[in-house]
């Protein structure tokens, strides 16, 4: 348990000096994605000017947008994090480590988890700034929604990985990912039930009734919520049974650190 600690703290660590030391990289995706969320507002008091949409939709608009940003972030710690060790020969070495392979690329995804949350909270707050509205931070309460709903986009970080390393390059396709993440998160699965199966939209409807609602745990039960983080937790097992079964078949074409 010690070395798995240890392990974790090396992440952090790492996390951190990559966030210091490119900096100026790092601000300037946060002004990209601010920028973005510019673009969505502007274009969406642009529609309801017209067709009368209710004051209510801005913050679930901002709501998820902020989520879409934390699950591209943990879906893009998984799959880069694959892609770069194999572009730069070093994917093998982390199979060579004491712990496991899936237990670094755990501890990858708790660390960046953390770093992620501060770049969140950054983007959250600039955004209810610009656009005037109030949504409720009950942070016990999003905590298990959050982490039950990034697990699904870590399950999509796995299987994309996965894919890399047999197909090697894919980015163009990767690319799309980013769009099937905004689907997902605008998915109805608060209204159509068999949309709560899909990854990471159950936890999105259930982050909205919190944020958006008021609502805490206790209103929307704990039922929901057991179902929401069993549902995301068989999305990271099927991902990262799409990425074993693709490095088995990179090891046998002898590919496995090559790109």
């Amino acid at each position: 348990m010690l070395r798995k600690g240890l392990l974790l703290q090396a992440f952090f660590k790492k996390e951190l000096i990559l966030f210091r030391r490119y900096l100026h990289n790092s601000v300037g995706g946060m002004i990209t994605l601010y920028v973005i969320f510019l673009l969505l507002v502007g274009g969406f008091q642009g529609v309801r000017a017209l067709v009368g949409v209710g004051a209510d939709t801005l913050e679930g608009l901002v709501v998820g947008y902020v989520l879409w940003i934390f699950m591209l972030s943990t879906y893009q710690d998984v799959w880069y994090t694959v892609r770069t060790e194999a572009q730069e020969g070093t994917l093998e070495q982390l199979y060579m480590s004491a712990h496991g392979f899936g237990w670094v690329m755990g501890a990858k995804v708790v660390a960046g988890f953390f770093t992620n949350l501060i770049m969140v909270a950054v983007l959250l707050a600039a955004a209810l700034l610009t656009t005037g509205v109030s949504v409720n931070l009950d942070f016990w309460s999003l905590l298990p929604l959050v982490i039950g709903t990034l697990l699904g986009s870590a399950g999509i970080g796995f299987a994309v990985g996965g894919i890399t390393l047999v197909l090697k390059r894919i980015d163009s396709y990767t690319q799309m990912v980013q769009f099937l993440l905004i689907a997902l998160v605008g998915a109805p699965a608060g209204r159509i039930i068999w949309m709560r199966l899909l990854p990471c939209s159950y936890g999105s409807a259930l982050i909205n009734r919190v944020m958006v609602g008021g609502q805490n745990l206790s209103q929307i039960g704990f039922g929901h919520v057991a179902a929401m983080i069993l549902i995301g937790v068989g999305h990271l097992l099927a991902g990262y049974g799409i990425y074993k079964f693709c490095e088995q078949r990179a090891m046998i074409q002898g590919t496995l650190g090559h790109y």
